[in-house]
């Protein structure tokens, strides 16, 4: 009985545990989700949003300890990196997903002063799959940008 208590408290404390660490991160993939304050290494290029984007968000390219990522920075400083990245004729396209929820892509031109576009794509509307080695969101049909970053 007291092996059983004790097995018990040890799942009670790693759940906890595991949800003072960042439960939401373990659910982003192709990216992570960064605390309030987080210092990007450099940034390259600070956009202005129009479209459809959350209240207050910023959005930055920026380089990382892993290479380039999109910022999306909420006023406090905390937000979400996209992490994966790919290259086509397009451009730049960064990427990431919430299982069962929405993906997002990015792209932006390997021109840093032309506009990046943002996509959403809810869920049910996109498929993971491995490309090229790069697991990625793709849409299971076309779909338009839901907002132009406007490089400032």
């Amino acid at each position: 009985m007291k092996k059983y208590f004790r097995q018990t408290k040890v799942l009670v404390f790693l759940v906890i545990l595991f949800f003072i660490l960042g439960c939401a991160s373990a659910f982003m993939k192709g990216g992570s989700l960064v605390k309030a304050g987080y210092q990007a290494k450099k940034v390259i290029v600070s956009y202005r949003a129009e479209g459809i984007v959350p209240q207050g968000v910023k959005y930055l390219l920026i380089e990382t300890e892993t290479g380039q990522a999109i910022f999306e920075k909420s006023p406090d400083g905390s937000g979400a990196l996209f992490q994966t990245r790919w290259r086509d004729d397009k451009g730049d396209h960064f990427a990431g997903w919430v299982a069962t929820s929405h993906g997002y892509e990015f792209i932006v031109p390997v021109d840093r002063t032309k506009e990046a576009k943002r996509f959403v794509y809810p869920a049910k509307t996109y498929t993971i799959k491995e490309i090229d080695g790069i697991a990625r969101p793709v849409p299971l049909s076309p779909i338009e940008p839901v907002a132009r970053l406007i490089p400032e």
